[in-house]
């Protein structure tokens, strides 16, 4: 970035922020320019020659230049670029959420127009779950949205786009309610959201490595408490593009305004080939799935046959993680009557099979081992 544009981009620097910065940085104001600038300099005495005249009006004549100024002694003093010592004096006040999508198609900084849509959608719904579920944990978010959510999101920017395959840009102003409406919030919502951001992201990455190795869902249900939801599962997905076929990586930058306690991870990503298995998440979360030879164990609530057919219906109470399911399982007759004989003494019956669940059904596809459980003397003397 040469002079020139240099200065546009310091045109968006406030001299309170500025002035905010250098105090967290350990810089000492040390006098003023009657009411038109401080000065500051370092404590060290290595550095106290090292100074920065800090303007305090925008419509001063060379405010762009007295600020440019102030940019180049501070890109000197901390080895960094001028250009992301502005960013971070801009954005002081803000936590900031780093989207990156990469996949060869993408290497050049520019992304096809229909994933670039989809990308910036599923952005703001990323961060929309975990304000959500900031609020309350949740398997799955519908319906209108608390006032305090609201408002939040209405502060949210986007910011500019970078490279480095394809960066979009959260930003997230620092902002305080009162406790009654987040009970569990740290110093602001801001910081409290971008710290429940952190840890559904790890606890989704946690999930899906479990998952890899046992194909056990009940890990994505542990998950929930962490803020893990259908909706940030979709949201992820939504971000590998329309062919869910890019990596996706999430950074958060907290803003240096605000400190706070909590340690989180602060960079997540998930790959392309974890995107199918966030998929078979969030219909769980949603109440479509399936559980592989699953054991449906309770009592028999119904019954049906008809007098033509070689197959007989029941319908056995069973629970399912956590929630009483009625499963139905077609048996052949010789187990469906077994079933019968059992329901009224209320003996459970146990039936293993593909359980598929859907949030009005149940059902076990490929029965197997069906066997009534309890009086092995049930049947004696029954042919």
């Amino acid at each position: 970035m040469n002079s020139l544009d240099l200065r546009l981009f310091i045109k968006d620097v406030i001299p309170s922020r500025l002035e905010k910065y250098l105090y967290s940085c350990g810089w000492a104001e040390d006098g003023a320019i009657n009411d038109k600038a401080k000065i500051w300099h370092r404590p060290e005495e290595r550095y106290f020659e090292l100074e920065i005249v800090q303007p305090l009006d925008e419509n001063l004549r060379d405010y762009s230049q007295r600020m440019y100024e102030a940019i180049q002694v501070l890109s000197e003093f901390e080895g960094r670029s001028s250009t992301k010592i502005i960013e971070d004096v801009i954005n002081f006040d803000s936590d900031i959420v780093k989207i990156r999508v990469m996949s060869p198609d993408v290497d050049g900084g520019a992304i096809p127009i229909d994933d670039g849509v989809l990308l910036f959608e599923k952005a703001k719904d990323l961060l929309v779950s975990s304000s959500l579920s900031a609020f309350k944990k949740k398997r799955f978010y519908s319906g209108s949205w608390p006032s305090a959510v609201k408002e939040f999101l209405d502060t949210l920017r986007f910011g500019q786009t970078e490279r480095g395959s394809y960066i979009v840009n959260i930003i997230a102003p620092i902002i305080h309610f009162s406790e009654i409406d987040i009970p569990e919030a740290d110093s602001s919502i801001t910081r409290s959201i971008s710290n429940n951001l952190a840890r559904s992201l790890q606890a989704t990455s946690v999930a899906i490595e479990k998952y890899e190795e046992t194909k056990n869902l009940l890990y994505f249900e542990e998950a929930i408490s962490s803020g893990v939801s259908a909706n940030l599962c979709d949201a992820i997905i939504g971000i590998s593009g329309s062919a869910r076929s890019r990596d996706v990586e999430i950074s958060i930058e907290l803003a240096a305004s605000e400190r706070d306690s909590q340690e989180i991870i602060k960079s997540h990503k998930f790959l392309s080939r974890h995107i199918p298995i966030l998929d078979t998440a969030s219909e769980y979360f949603k109440g479509n799935f399936v559980i592989k030879n699953y054991e449906a164990y309770g009592l028999v609530i119904r019954m049906d046959h008809e007098p033509t057919e070689d197959y007989g219906v029941i319908r056995v109470a069973s629970l399912v993680n956590g929630t009483t399911k009625n499963i139905s399982i077609q048996l052949r007759l010789d187990d469906y009557w077994a079933a019968v004989r059992a329901h009224k003494p209320k003996l459970p019956v146990a039936c293993y099979g593909d359980l598929h669940v859907t949030p009005r059904s149940a059902y076990l596809v490929d029965p197997r081992s069906f066997k009534v459980i309890g009086d092995t003397d049930l049947f004696d003397g029954q042919s």
